[in-house]
């Protein structure tokens, strides 16, 4: 009977993903082993000799063959971090991406120490808006999305960071949030890749992501559009707004969608990788 050992498996394991095309097959080959193992990459490197008993090796197989489906990483051990956040993942909603946190960091940045009421439109994981409630003590967050079962997910997580956020089921690209009082900010990650762009994504996203928080059936730009037209309705005079947007080709349509309606203060802000990534704005009547 082989003895498989720490350093045994990793090594196993990471050429079988590689060959299934999986990027970064030895660091993802180390994360499964150490969620089976309950330890960090580091420990993992201190234990390279330590043998596995049929049951942990049972359950690291099957880790691996779900990631060399290209099922992503944070669906099979079930979380992922995001800012301070740990945060729940499945196939309810996407998983929250770096990118996004520079989206939440302005925001945090330009309402400190303020009493502010907060949308964030198409909350998936609830991540952006259990970031601003949970950074911002004197924030009101309202999140809404189209999908139940996102919101399920958002829901948990919010508990999960013992955070207060109120959530909506709703189609914003048909209707407005039932609100009392407008808002000072109003946030949003959207669908922003065209159908017809399907075939250029990994099968970790084409597969596992829910096609309703990836795909706008048009241009990629429906969202926008329909931002622009509502702000209005929802922002308080002087409110602003952040919305995330897929880069570099969508640059300058974003721009304009913006400028012909007469918003001000319009910035693009550039991702970690200085990548143009989301664009602020003002409401001013």
């Amino acid at each position: 009977m082989t003895i498989w050992r720490v350093v045994d498996i990793i090594k196993s394991s990471a050429d079988f993903l590689k060959k299934k095309g999986v990027p970064d097959a030895r660091l993802d080959a180390e994360t499964l082993l150490g969620d089976i193992l309950d330890k960090n990459r580091l420990e993992l490197y201190l234990y390279f000799d330590r043998p596995l008993d049929p049951g942990e090796l049972n359950r690291y197989r099957e880790h691996i063959r779900r990631r060399g489906n290209r099922e992503p990483l944070q669906h099979i051990v079930g979380e992922t971090g995001f800012m301070n956040l740990t945060l729940k993942t499945g196939k309810a909603a996407l998983i929250p991406r770096p990118e996004t946190e520079v989206l939440v960091e302005k925001a945090i940045a330009l309402m400190k120490n303020r009493k502010v009421r907060i949308l964030d439109i198409g909350t998936g994981s609830g991540c952006i808006a259990i970031s601003l409630a949970q950074e911002l003590e004197q924030a009101e967050v309202l999140a809404i999305d189209i999908s139940k079962e996102a919101l399920d997910q958002a829901r948990e997580n919010a508990t999960l960071n013992d955070t207060t956020v109120s959530f909506q089921e709703l189609d914003i690209l048909h209707n407005l949030p039932n609100m009392e009082n407008r808002f000072d900010l109003v946030v949003s990650n959207p669908p922003y890749i065209a159908l017809a762009e399907k075939d250029q994504l990994q099968k970790e996203v084409v597969d596992f992501d829910p096609h309703l928080a990836l795909f706008d059936k048009v241009d990629g730009l429906s969202f926008y559009r329909r931002y622009a037209e509502i702000l209005p309705e929802l922002l308080n005079p002087g409110g602003q707004f952040y919305f995330e947007f897929g880069g570099k080709p969508q640059e300058k349509s974003i721009l304009n969608i913006f400028m012909e309606k007469g918003y001000h203060d319009l910035e693009i802000i550039q991702d970690y990788n200085g990548d143009p990534r989301v664009i602020a704005g003002r409401f001013t009547p």
